[in-house]
């Protein structure tokens, strides 16, 4: 009788422990996933009223850098390599790349055999990219290296992101014609730099759609 109870209460303590090991992960699981959507939920209304407080600020800023303020940061406060603005400039600068813009803007917007540091060339990439670094750092978000490396693969198939934190994405790309209309809003979650994710308002006309 003895040996028979002292079998069952050890089957009967692997079958528990077995059981901790099975249930208790696909149960954690099940709650991680419940308060995830209710985290996303929570969020979302928030994050739209945030990136529509921040819209007129950036919209402010598109149209101070435009007309004038390129022109006289490039012309006035210039390094004298013309790579970059003085120091105390750095908020008005792009955060990855010099006034000398990157490859594509070399080969693609300014023009043929131009140098890229001229001030015209210069001024240009400023007026499209003045004021990155307060759309990084004041406007943008902090990246979810986890959730854009688990996305990363798929991130063209789907025009809408929402992180679990609410922070959000829009990348439509709309046929008009021959080309396509480019609506790119929200935050840019896949585009991290310095562990940032800009806050964006792209409108362009593009000839492809990425695949």
């Amino acid at each position: 009788m003895k040996k028979a109870l002292a079998y069952l209460l050890s089957h009967a303590a692997g079958l528990f422990l077995l059981l901790l090991h099975t249930v208790l992960p696909a149960f954690g699981k099940l709650w991680q996933f419940c308060r995830t959507r209710d985290l996303i939920n929570l969020w979302i209304p928030l994050r739209i009223i945030q990136w529509l407080v921040y819209l007129p600020v950036h919209v402010f800023l598109v149209v101070l850098v435009r007309p004038w303020l390129a022109w006289v940061a490039v012309k006035w406060f210039s390094t004298k390599d013309k790579l970059g603005l003085q120091p105390w400039l750095f908020w008005f600068m792009t955060i990855d790349n010099p006034l000398s813009g990157d490859h594509g803007w070399q080969t693609e917007h300014i023009p043929p055999g131009s140098d890229p540091l001229d001030d015209a060339n210069r001024i240009d990439w400023m007026r499209r990219n003045g004021f990155n670094w307060l759309n990084h750092w004041m406007l943008g978000c902090k990246n979810d290296a986890v959730w854009a490396l688990f996305n990363l693969a798929i991130q063209n198939e789907h025009w809408l992101w929402v992180r679990p934190d609410g922070y959000w994405m829009i990348r439509a790309y709309i046929p008009v014609g021959k080309k396509y209309l480019n609506l790119f809003w929200g935050w840019s979650l896949f585009g991290e730099i310095d562990g940032r994710c800009k806050f964006t308002v792209t409108i362009r006309f593009k000839d492809t759609k990425p695949e």
